[in-house]
This record gives structure tokens, sequence and C-alpha cells, in this order.
């Protein structure tokens, strides 16, 4: 499933869309909760690091339970928690906590 980062129109292409997993039904201040892996978030970072080199998209990585981001201009980490694996037993993670939306909504919530 392709979410999005913003609802920007120049934003809504499938080569900048992280793809999840799939979605939690509850949603967070109104906006999509999706799970991952730690490859598609990161093919999605560096997806916008090259269309936007000038940004502050930053790597991640898997420390235990956790997926570790670290953007470029911030020496605080952010971590999302492992809450379960794919079919083949790759981790999924929560990426709560960021404005992602699917494609068709025009606002939150």
């Amino acid at each position: 499933m392709d979410v999005y980062l913003d609802d920007a129109p120049e934003n809504i292409t499938p080569e900048l869309a992280l793809k999840a997993e799939r979605v939690l039904e509850e949603r967070w201040n109104g906006w999509l909760r999706p799970l991952a892996t730690a490859d598609a978030f990161g093919d999605f970072l560096y997806a916008w690091r090259r269309n936007d080199p000038n940004g502050v998209w930053g790597h991640v990585t898997e420390v235990g339970d956790s997926l570790i981001y670290l953007r470029l201009d911030d020496d605080e980490p952010e971590e999302f928690r492992r809450v379960g694996e794919t079919a083949d037993g790759t981790s999924l993670y929560d990426l709560t906590g960021w404005v992602w939306f699917g494609a068709g909504e025009n606002e939150q919530g």
C-alpha cells in the first residue's frame, strides 16, 4: 500500500511513496499509521534524498526491536518500534508520528 508524506500534489507520485505492508486502523492525530519494513523505509528516504538533495533526509538502522532514524540536521534520533513481521519473517515497524496519508485523502482524518 502506498502512503505519502504530505498532500502536496507534486509529492503524490509512486516514486516518493512509502511502500507500507499495511496501515493500522487507528489513526494518530488524524494521520495514517503505516507499518513497513526497514528496507521500505530506507528506500523511501533514498527516493526523497534524490528528489530533494538539499533536504535533511537521514538514514535508518535496525537496533534490537527498534528502527532508528537519524536526520542529517539532528543529533536526536527517532525510534520506531517493531510490531510484528511479514510472512517471510522480515520485521515490521510502526511509523506513527509522521504526517502520512493515502492517495485520495484530501484532509486528515
